[in-house]
Order: structure tokens, then C-alpha cells, then sequence
């Protein structure tokens, strides 16, 4: 199996990590956290270094892949960042970013789907949707025909799109909320536990209620999971 690394350690890697091991395609050689120690363990799995050193692991620890386990949007974003900058040596050139899409995940025909994508149990993809890099879909989530979900988006469990909805990068769609046909969410937006969405929403602003109704801006980089 092709040797890969996780970055990130908390909660997103423990059902990460189990959706790898199903899958049986990726083995799992270790972990980089910017805050735990080397050599701690976190869901099974052994702490080796931090992703401002990935050039230097991977001397060390030799692999062919990684993937950002990592929910909040705009840290996955920041920590991407990092580790790209460091991906033109001779060591990491050929090192890529892989998907993590549980075994009984829906996918449509003619959906097109960008790499560093994590895809928890029962999610349905339906057909002509885009999925862009570095997106996550909670259990359940379901994203309707011709969908265009942008880079590092996220849509938490239980939820709905309708078709030709766009979420734009970095916008979060958490529990259980209900987006109508043909909406956009703006860059860096999130709409709030069991919305309705009836109209298109702006950039950085947080939303929730049936109707869904602006709440407050949010500032770039304010983190949606803490």
C-alpha cells in the first residue's frame, strides 16, 4: 500500500484515519501537529515531527502521500500553505496529496473531484457536481446534481444541498441544514445548525434560522471549529 502521513492531530484525524483503514488503499506511517510532541501517539498512530517540517521528515520517514486531517476551513487553508511551500525539493516533489472517501460514499457520473478531499460514511455526490480540493463532507451530507463546492469548503453531517447550489471557498455548512436549488454561499461564510437557505448569502458573514438570516460578519480567518 502507498506509505502516507496525516497533518493534524485532533478530532478530525480519528475518523480520518478510520475511513483510510477501510478503504485499505493508504498505509498510514504517522502524524505532524504543529502542537503535540514528537513521539506522542493520537489515534493510534506516532507524532513525527510538525508541517513547518515536513522537508526534513521526509528524509526521514520516506512516503508517497498526505493528507490534511484538519476540520476548520480556514486552518486547513493556513496549514495547506505551509506544507505546499515546502513541496519543490528533491525529497518532496513527488509526494501527493491523496483523498480519503468512505467505501460507501454515493458518487454520481460526471462528478469531478480535486484532491486532499476527506468523505465520511453515507454521503451522496450526485451527478455534474464539483468537488474542489481540500473539501470535507460529514456522514450523511448530501450534495445534489451539478453542485460546485469550492476549495476548502466544508458541509457537516445530515445536511442538504439542491441542485446548482455553489459554496465558495472556505464557507462552512454545518449540522443539518437545508439549502435550496441554485444558491450560492459566500467565500469565508457559515451557515449555522439547522438553516433553511432560501436566498444567496454574502461573503463573511455568519446565517442561521428558518429562514436563514445574517447574524454577524466574520472576520477572514475567524475559525468556525475551535
Amino acid at each position: 500500500m502507498t506509505k502516507i502521513i496525516c497533518i493534524g492531530g485532533g478530532n478530525h484525524l480519528s475518523y480520518t484515519s478510520d475511513i483510510i483503514e477501510k478503504e485499505g488503499k493508504y498505509e498510514i506511517i504517522g502524524v505532524l501537529d504543529s502542537k503535540k510532541n514528537k513521539g506522542d501517539i493520537v489515534s493510534g498512530y506516532e507524532v513525527l515531527g510538525k508541517p513547518e517540517n515536513l522537508r526534513e521528515i521526509a528524509e526521514i520517514y520516506p512516503f508517497e502521500g498526505m493528507i490534511i486531517t484538519i476540520g476548520d476551513n480556514w486552518s486547513r487553508k493556513k496549514v495547506f500553505d505551509i506544507v505546499s511551500s515546502q513541496t519543490n525539493s528533491r525529497i518532496t516533489k513527488n509526494i501527493e496529496f491523496v483523498n480519503a472517501i468512505h467505501p460507501t460514499v454515493c458518487i454520481g457520473k460526471n462528478v469531478k473531484i480535486g484532491i486532499g478531499i476527506i468523505a465520511m460514511a453515507g454521503c451522496i455526490i450526485n451527478t455534474g457536481a464539483f468537488i474542489g480540493d481540500f473539501t470535507f463532507f460529514a456522514t450523511g451530507a448530501q450534495i445534489e446534481h451539478d453542485c460546485n463546492i469550492k476549495n476548502f469548503a466544508s458541509v457537516s453531517a445530515g445536511s442538504v444541498m439542491g441542485g446548482f447550489v455553489t459554496l465558495k471557498e472556505c464557507s462552512a455548512v454545518a449540522l443539518g441544514v437545508t439549502i435550496i436549488d441554485r444558491v450560492t454561499i459566500g467565500k469565508n461564510s457559515v451557515v449555522g445548525s439547522g438553516s433553511l437557505v432560501t436566498k444567496s448569502v454574502q461573503d463573511n458573514v455568519l446565517v442561521y434560522g428558518i429562514p436563514a438570516k445574517i447574524i454577524r460578519p466574520r472576520e477572514p480567518g475567524e475559525q468556525f471549529l475551535k
